[in-house]
């Protein structure tokens, strides 16, 4: 009986923290993640969003140089670790990271419903 009761509960509180949603969203689906993003410009903002999961490595990441499965976004490994390839960056934003227009992502990505992503994905 006591068993019982402690599933109830538990089965309980996960409904109900999946209840609450992430942000104006009910719930993130499928590969999406719940995430915070605090922007500073033109004025600070913190905003909570689903966001896609990041399908390559970002600058300083681990990679493997020589093809491995582990992708940069640069395209670019070198001594193991993710090497930019954007002269904006730092100042610009990788793949799925959130953005508010083109110009704010690197590697000639676009701004796609807030989020820069790779031509044709």
């Amino acid at each position: 009986m006591h068993a019982a009761k402690v599933f109830a509960f538990l089965l309980s509180h996960l409904v109900l923290t999946n209840a609450q949603g992430c942000g104006d969203t009910p719930a993130c689906i499928g590969t999406e993640t719940c995430a915070t993003i605090t922007r500073t410009t033109p004025t600070p903002t913190t905003i909570t969003t689903c966001a896609p999961t990041p399908t390559c490595l970002y600058v300083y990441q681990g990679c493997s140089s020589g093809g491995g499965t582990d992708i940069c976004c640069s395209t670019y490994c070198a001594a193991t670790k993710c090497r930019p390839t954007d002269p904006k960056w730092p100042n610009c934003q990788e793949d799925l990271m959130y953005c508010d227009s083109d110009n704010e992502c690197c590697y000639n990505n676009g701004c796609v419903d807030h989020f820069c992503r790779k031509p044709g994905s």
